[in-house]
């Protein structure tokens, strides 16, 4: 019996040190990253930009941008967001505690974000998305080590593009940045097409008649069982808006996949943090 408990604690060692090392390699990959996308960010988005596009911009945008940014609120170049949630793969899984952070630029689509997914009791998947020099990538990795996905491609950097747009609303002044063309819908809507090359990202913004931005709408490739990526309606909520260094903007989202059998929602996040013109990753 002693023989039977001795190796499992040795496995269980073995496997404590190899997902330590594993998460050491994730965090320097991640750090090689976050450096290589600030290297490109371009100038900072700010009041100047704001007002030379203001008479073009359809009324919800101004709304949001009357709501959301501070009088005198600085050019914003870097964001980092901090945040927990749940997470889950099917509709009928149970949800995962998951915390992440992310990295973006302004002035033109790009991100960084990292994130862990507790699965069990001494168990997880750690993995990261990005979004560098247009194109996008996948990596998961379970006990931070070996390899459960690994995408990347047109679809995926289609994805990562929407994503990058879809969130925007967190820094604001991106939308008045020259990647972005807005046209009207209504006094509630506005579309914003990603100016890029590849496949089209295009999202429909809500705006209340306060300003608060409720919703995001657009088509975003995902597999559902299928064994085929599709184009599929996908639904980003936002609520609880809080005042984040002077601007204010959502603290809590929800992700839906708007499917033939109903509606799926497979994350629910909550900023802990959000910070403006960091200079890197904090050593």
């Amino acid at each position: 019996m002693k023989y039977i408990v001795m190796l499992a604690f040795l496995v269980f060692a073995a496997l404590a040190l190899t997902g330590l090392m594993g998460r050491r390699r994730i965090s320097a990959l991640v750090t090689r990253e976050v450096a290589t996308l600030f290297s490109d960010a371009g100038e900072a988005l700010g009041a100047d930009q704001l007002a030379a596009v203001w008479d073009s911009l359809p009324e919800p945008v101004r709304r949001y941008l009357r709501y959301a940014i501070p009088k005198g609120a600085p050019a914003v170049r870097t964001v980092r967001l901090k945040h927990n949630g749940v997470f889950r793969m099917k509709p009928n899984q149970r949800w995962l505690p998951i915390r992440g952070e992310e990295y973006f630029i302004v002035g033109k689509p790009g991100f960084v974000w990292h994130g862990t997914i507790r699965i069990a009791p001494f168990f997880w998947i750690e993995i990261r998305d990005h979004l560098l020099g247009g194109h996008g990538k996948t990596l998961a990795k379970l006990m931070s080590t070996f390899t459960v996905a690994e995408v990347g491609g047109a679809e995926i950097d289609q994805g990562a593009m929407l994503r990058w747009l879809a969130e925007a609303f967190w820094f604001p002044f991106a939308f008045v940045g020259p990647n972005i063309r807005w046209e009207s819908i209504d006094d509630r809507s506005a579309r914003a097409t990603l100016l890029q090359g590849g496949l089209p990202v295009v999202a429909t913004f809500e705006i209340d008649e306060e300003g608060k931005l409720v919703c995001v709408r657009a088509d975003r490739y995902g597999n559902f069982g299928g064994g085929k990526v599709v184009l599929t309606p996908w639904i980003g909520r936002c609520a609880d808006y809080r005042d984040y260094n002077g601007f204010r903007v959502p603290s809590s989202i929800e992700a839906i996949w708007d499917l033939k059998e109903g509606e799926f929602n497979p994350l629910r996040f909550r900023v802990t943090t959000l910070e403006y013109n960091v200079p890197a990753i904090p050593s």
